[in-house]
Protein backbone atom coordinates (compact mmCIF):
# COMPACT_ATOMS: atom_id res chain seq x y z
CA UNK A 1 0.00 0.00 0.00
CA UNK A 2 2.87 2.57 1.11
CA UNK A 3 4.01 1.89 -2.38
CA UNK A 4 0.93 3.27 -3.83
CA UNK A 5 0.90 6.44 -2.32
CA UNK A 6 4.53 7.21 -3.09
CA UNK A 7 4.07 6.45 -6.78
CA UNK A 8 0.36 8.33 -6.90
CA UNK A 9 2.30 11.19 -5.37
CA UNK A 10 5.32 10.75 -7.93
CA UNK A 11 2.90 11.00 -10.51
CA UNK A 12 0.69 13.49 -9.22
CA UNK A 13 3.47 16.12 -8.60
CA UNK A 14 4.37 17.40 -11.94
CA UNK A 15 0.87 18.15 -12.55
CA UNK A 16 0.24 20.52 -9.40
CA UNK A 17 3.18 21.69 -10.52
CA UNK A 18 2.61 22.50 -13.82
CA UNK A 19 -0.85 24.10 -12.63
CA UNK A 20 0.83 26.36 -10.35
CA UNK A 21 3.24 27.64 -12.80
CA UNK A 22 0.00 29.94 -14.03
CA UNK A 23 -1.22 30.58 -10.90
CA UNK A 24 -0.33 34.10 -11.25
CA UNK A 25 -0.08 34.38 -15.19
CA UNK A 26 2.31 36.08 -17.54
CA UNK A 27 -0.81 37.55 -19.76
CA UNK A 28 -1.86 39.51 -16.47
CA UNK A 29 -1.81 43.35 -17.97
CA UNK A 30 -1.07 42.09 -21.44
CA UNK A 31 -2.73 45.23 -23.50
CA UNK A 32 -2.27 43.22 -26.50
CA UNK A 33 0.06 40.95 -29.03
CA UNK A 34 1.97 41.48 -32.18
CA UNK A 35 1.69 38.21 -34.30
CA UNK A 36 4.69 36.33 -36.31
CA UNK A 37 3.83 33.21 -38.12
CA UNK A 38 7.10 31.25 -38.96
CA UNK A 39 7.63 29.82 -42.29
CA UNK A 40 5.90 26.65 -42.69
CA UNK A 41 7.68 23.35 -42.88
CA UNK A 42 5.21 21.38 -45.43
CA UNK A 43 6.78 17.90 -46.30
CA UNK A 44 4.53 17.34 -48.54
CA UNK A 45 3.65 17.82 -52.72
CA UNK A 46 0.15 17.33 -51.78
CA UNK A 47 -1.39 19.42 -48.35
CA UNK A 48 -1.84 22.59 -49.61
CA UNK A 49 -1.76 24.55 -47.12
CA UNK A 50 -0.01 28.50 -47.35
CA UNK A 51 1.74 30.95 -45.01
CA UNK A 52 -1.58 33.35 -46.30
CA UNK A 53 -4.18 30.56 -45.03
CA UNK A 54 -2.44 30.80 -41.46
CA UNK A 55 -2.51 34.21 -41.31
CA UNK A 56 -5.72 34.69 -42.15
CA UNK A 57 -7.21 32.19 -39.70
CA UNK A 58 -4.93 34.06 -37.14
CA UNK A 59 -6.17 37.75 -37.82
CA UNK A 60 -9.90 36.32 -37.81
CA UNK A 61 -9.61 34.65 -34.67
CA UNK A 62 -7.97 37.24 -33.09
CA UNK A 63 -10.17 39.49 -34.18
CA UNK A 64 -13.18 36.94 -33.12
CA UNK A 65 -11.70 36.20 -29.72
CA UNK A 66 -11.39 40.10 -29.13
CA UNK A 67 -7.05 40.26 -28.35
CA UNK A 68 -6.10 43.04 -29.62
CA UNK A 69 -3.51 43.38 -32.30
CA UNK A 70 -0.72 45.56 -32.17
CA UNK A 71 0.68 47.59 -34.63
CA UNK A 72 4.39 47.05 -35.59
CA UNK A 73 4.83 50.72 -33.97
CA UNK A 74 2.43 50.15 -30.54
CA UNK A 75 4.65 46.79 -30.33
CA UNK A 76 7.94 48.34 -30.31
CA UNK A 77 7.11 50.52 -27.33
CA UNK A 78 4.92 48.27 -25.59
CA UNK A 79 6.85 46.71 -22.20
CA UNK A 80 8.22 43.07 -23.10
CA UNK A 81 7.16 43.58 -26.73
CA UNK A 82 5.03 40.78 -26.18
CA UNK A 83 4.04 39.02 -29.59
CA UNK A 84 2.23 35.26 -30.38
CA UNK A 85 4.25 33.54 -32.37
CA UNK A 86 2.81 30.74 -34.95
CA UNK A 87 4.82 27.52 -35.94
CA UNK A 88 3.19 24.55 -38.32
CA UNK A 89 4.77 21.41 -39.34
CA UNK A 90 3.04 18.70 -41.32
CA UNK A 91 4.31 15.44 -42.92
CA UNK A 92 2.64 13.37 -45.46
CA UNK A 93 2.93 9.98 -43.48
CA UNK A 94 0.36 7.63 -45.49
CA UNK A 95 -2.15 7.92 -48.49
CA UNK A 96 -4.28 11.10 -47.76
CA UNK A 97 -2.87 11.07 -44.00
CA UNK A 98 -0.44 14.01 -42.89
CA UNK A 99 0.90 14.44 -38.99
CA UNK A 100 0.71 17.85 -37.84
CA UNK A 101 2.22 19.76 -34.74
CA UNK A 102 0.73 23.82 -34.39
CA UNK A 103 2.32 25.49 -31.71
CA UNK A 104 1.25 28.92 -30.52
CA UNK A 105 3.71 30.67 -28.24
CA UNK A 106 3.88 34.03 -26.54
CA UNK A 107 6.84 35.75 -26.61
CA UNK A 108 8.04 38.39 -24.76
CA UNK A 109 11.94 40.04 -24.49
CA UNK A 110 13.55 39.33 -21.12
CA UNK A 111 16.08 40.64 -19.13
CA UNK A 112 18.42 37.99 -18.00
CA UNK A 113 20.49 38.80 -15.16
CA UNK A 114 24.37 38.22 -15.80
CA UNK A 115 27.67 38.15 -13.08
CA UNK A 116 29.30 41.45 -12.98
CA UNK A 117 26.10 43.29 -12.78
CA UNK A 118 25.76 42.10 -16.57
CA UNK A 119 22.56 41.68 -18.26
CA UNK A 120 21.41 39.77 -21.59
CA UNK A 121 18.13 41.01 -23.29
CA UNK A 122 16.71 38.24 -25.53
CA UNK A 123 12.94 36.89 -26.69
CA UNK A 124 11.64 34.25 -24.39
CA UNK A 125 8.37 32.01 -24.87
CA UNK A 126 6.30 32.94 -21.62
CA UNK A 127 3.36 30.94 -22.63
CA UNK A 128 3.26 27.87 -24.99
CA UNK A 129 0.61 25.45 -25.76
CA UNK A 130 0.69 23.04 -28.93
CA UNK A 131 -1.50 20.23 -30.54
CA UNK A 132 -0.26 17.42 -32.64
CA UNK A 133 -2.51 14.78 -35.02
CA UNK A 134 -3.77 13.16 -38.20
CA UNK A 135 -5.21 15.37 -40.99
CA UNK A 136 -6.32 14.85 -44.17
CA UNK A 137 -7.10 18.65 -45.25
CA UNK A 138 -5.72 21.77 -44.75
CA UNK A 139 -8.36 22.72 -43.40
CA UNK A 140 -8.18 21.00 -40.17
CA UNK A 141 -4.93 22.26 -39.34
CA UNK A 142 -5.93 25.84 -39.36
CA UNK A 143 -8.88 24.47 -36.82
CA UNK A 144 -6.15 23.47 -34.95
CA UNK A 145 -4.65 26.97 -34.82
CA UNK A 146 -8.06 28.95 -33.70
CA UNK A 147 -8.45 26.23 -31.12
CA UNK A 148 -5.39 27.59 -29.96
CA UNK A 149 -5.29 30.88 -30.24
CA UNK A 150 -9.06 30.44 -28.49
CA UNK A 151 -6.93 28.69 -25.48
CA UNK A 152 -5.19 31.87 -25.52
CA UNK A 153 -7.73 34.17 -25.47
CA UNK A 154 -9.87 32.58 -22.57
CA UNK A 155 -6.42 32.89 -20.74
CA UNK A 156 -5.87 36.25 -21.68
CA UNK A 157 -9.43 37.30 -20.99
CA UNK A 158 -10.03 35.48 -17.48
CA UNK A 159 -6.32 37.60 -16.08
CA UNK A 160 -7.37 40.68 -17.63
CA UNK A 161 -11.10 41.33 -16.60
CA UNK A 162 -12.80 44.77 -17.68
CA UNK A 163 -12.88 46.91 -14.46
Amino acid sequence: MRIFQILAVAVISPVFCAASDYMDSVLTNLQGVGLEIRQLNIQSETFQLSYEDVEEQALKSLQDFDVRLLSSMELDVMPGQPYLEVAIDVAHVQGPSHIYMVKLELREMAQLERPKDRTVSMSLATWERKMMGVANRPEKVTEELASLLRMFSDEFHSHNLPE
